[in-house]
């Protein structure tokens, strides 16, 4: 298969085919390359999975319209018509034994997006064109009137989103907190929000405190907001395995890697990495990759055992 022109458009019966698992394995490496090639290409790849994804195939009435009407006012007006072409050949593919249709669903009914547990980050668009990345295991919900009548989600495990600006309020919740966004760009835990840009309001019960770039709100296990600086963009990396260090010192480096992998950290022998520091600009995009660069760097043994990092001088 030729290579890719640079910001080409993808042949909408290619992509449509290797979403719904039909295509060869070079149409595979070309759409893959393909999605690639730009955040754009990315973005329109995610958001028509989606909506293949959406519901599984079942006995209930077909309603591409009804769908496509949910998505299509947020597109560019140039992917707009592409992307309600795509949905009419999955319609099309259904007759072939494809797994996946477009539903009709009840005003009650969530929208449900989740990642499996060993599956790398991933991006994905809402309605109103803010961006969700999410960890592997980790999910987010809903409403059909979100962007509609209300702008809020529910995020289980860890996301990273970067907020479309609205006139409505966006409010994303956990178990343990919610989160009001003033501004655009954070990472959420389940008791935790670090800020990368804008600002948010962050609520837990009757405990509220706003936070401002690289700061971070935790919740305490007695209940309370505590804030603390930190360098939010290594609390985002996971994302994409992008880590821009600043003198960033071993006790900050664990909290890193307790924050975005859920490791158990154990420094042995502190005082020796007493006054180390490490800076610049390193990809770290799995885990071997992080043991080894972070052992090189800070010239120590790391060994793993389990969900356990031990860290220790050489």
């Amino acid at each position: 298969m030729a290579p890719i022109p640079e910001n080409s458009e993808i042949d909408y019966n290619l992509l449509v085919s290797v979403l719904s698992g039909k295509a060869s394995p070079e149409e595979v490496a070309f759409v893959t390359a393909w999605a690639k090639q730009s955040d754009a290409n990315r973005e329109l790849y995610f958001r028509v999975k989606d909506l293949l994804d959406l519901e599984k195939a079942g006995e209930r009435q077909l309603d591409v319209e009804a769908r496509w009407q949910e998505v299509a006012a947020q597109l560019p007006q140039r992917r707009a018509g592409w992307l309600k072409y795509a949905a009419m050949i999955a319609v099309l593919l259904l007759a072939g034994g494809t797994a996946f249709y477009f539903g009709t669903r009840s005003p009650e009914q969530e929208v449900r997006i989740a990642v499996s547990g060993n599956a790398p980050a991933q991006l994905k668009m809402l309605p109103d064109g803010t961006k969700v990345w999410l960890k592997g295991g980790s999910s987010l919900q809903y409403k059909p009137s979100f962007g509609k009548t209300d702008r809020e989600i529910r995020i289980t495990g860890t996301a990273y989103l970067d907020v479309q600006k609205g006139t409505l309020p966006f409010v994303a919740h956990t178990d343990k907190m919610s989160v009001t966004v003033l501004g655009t760009a954070f990472t959420l835990h389940e008791s935790a929000v670090i800020v990368t840009q804008g600002k948010v309001k962050a609520r837990a019960g009757e405990r509220e405190v706003t936070v401002q770039p690289n700061e971070r709100a935790r919740l305490q296990p007695g209940g309370a907001l505590e804030k603390d600086r930190v360098n939010a963009q290594l609390f985002g990396a996971w994302r994409d395995g992008d880590y821009k260090f600043d003198n960033t010192t071993l006790a900050e480096i664990k909290d890193v890697l307790i924050s975005n992998y859920g490791y158990e950290v154990e420094i042995q022998r502190p005082e020796a990495f007493k006054g180390t520091t490490i800076s610049g600009r390193i990809a770290m995009e799995n885990e071997k990759t992080v043991k080894e660069v972070l052992a090189a760097m800070l010239q120590a043994h790391i060994e793993k055992t389990g969900n356990k990092l031990i860290i220790q001088p050489k």
